[in-house]
């Protein structure tokens, strides 16, 4: 940000009572990936973390959506952090006129899970703790009638998840695009619970002893297989990048997947779960937001991958590796 943003900010922070009038303040920007304008604001031992939702997103094919979706967002915090409250952050302030939502910032030691991933840094443990958290946040709010009915309307994770992944995906694959459209229709079938809509690497933080789920824009009512396959095709993407580590990225899925099912998640679509992963490794190569770490040797490797598995010639979870199985004791 330039020196009169930065200082505009803070001053919507003091005219909000987010900070003092008196306080002397810093702005540094934070990647927010390609959806919104983020900082960490400073004022002596208060910091907080301070989110605008942009209408076009940072990408290079045109991709637009409401910037009232930070609305959205808070609201899901709120239900989440009722129902486990260690696993996300305090929504402080939110300003529906402006699209500014202001959030309690991560402890100091906190690590972005996407960062350690990349870097070949693969606990399966942290896999298993976001399954558990998953399975939690689904199956209570599946429960409570009010949650259903506030969530129900689902155009952002429409406008942000299935448009430019799904159907922007099946434009670019045409022999494809009937198998792709059917996982939506399935997907639109079932409206079962809260879904997250972003359960992503980049979107956990953790520390020691903590984790952080993030980034609830897309939050809405529907089917909890999203929330799996989302966060299953990230790990497989990523054992396209490094595949020595293949093994230890399916460890961590398999550990995810395991926990979601022991305490008590709503239960996926299993026969749709793998065709889903498939779409959304298409979707990383020529859906609107590729991954930002393949090479065009990875990228083609992913989407011969995500291809075989959308027509079919790959139809269970040991089959998504790229490397074959995964290290011995190792189950589904």
């Amino acid at each position: 940000m330039s020196d009169g943003a930065d200082l505009e900010l803070v001053e919507h922070l003091v005219e909000r009572g987010v900070l003092a009038h008196s306080a002397r303040a810093t702005v540094e920007v934070l990647s927010g990936g390609v959806s919104a304008d983020v900082a960490l604001v400073t004022a002596g031992p208060r910091r907080v973390v301070v989110k605008r939702a942009l209408a076009r997103l940072r990408v290079a094919r045109e991709w637009s959506s409401s910037p009232t979706r930070v609305e959205t967002e808070a609201a899901a915090l709120e239900v989440a952090r009722r129902i486990l409250p260690a696993n996300v952050p305090t929504v402080i302030d939110l300003d529906r006129e402006r699209s500014v939502l202001v959030l309690e910032c991560a402890p100091i030691d906190a690590v972005n899970w996407k960062r350690e991933l990349l870097a070949g840094l693969i606990d399966p443990a942290l896999g298993g703790r976001l399954g558990a958290a998953l399975a939690l946040w689904h199956a209570h709010s599946a429960e409570d009638p009010e949650v259903i009915d506030r969530f129900s309307h689902d155009t952002h994770f429409f406008d942000l998840r299935i448009s430019p992944f799904f159907l922007a995906t099946a434009e670019v694959h045409r022999d494809l695009e009937g198998r792709i459209h059917e996982v939506v229709e399935r997907m639109a079938r079932r409206r079962l619970c809260l879904v997250h809509g972003d359960f992503s690497p980049k979107n956990v933080l953790h520390g020691h002893d903590w984790c952080w789920v993030v980034d609830w824009e897309t939050a809405h009512t529907g089917d909890p297989t999203f929330d799996l396959a989302f966060l299953v095709s990230h790990l497989v993407s990523k054992s396209v990048h490094r595949r020595s580590d293949s093994p230890r990225y399916r460890e961590c899925a398999l550990a995810f997947l395991d926990a979601y099912r022991r305490h008590g998640g709503v239960p996926p679509d299993e026969a749709g779960l793998v065709p889903m992963i498939g779409c959304l490794l298409l979707a990383r190569v020529d859906g609107k937001s590729p991954v930002d770490y393949l090479d065009e040797d990875g990228r083609e490797r992913l989407r011969s991958l995500g291809r075989a598995i959308v027509a079919g010639e790959r139809r269970d979870l040991d089959a998504l590796w790229p490397d074959g199985p995964g290290p011995a004791g190792v189950t589904r």
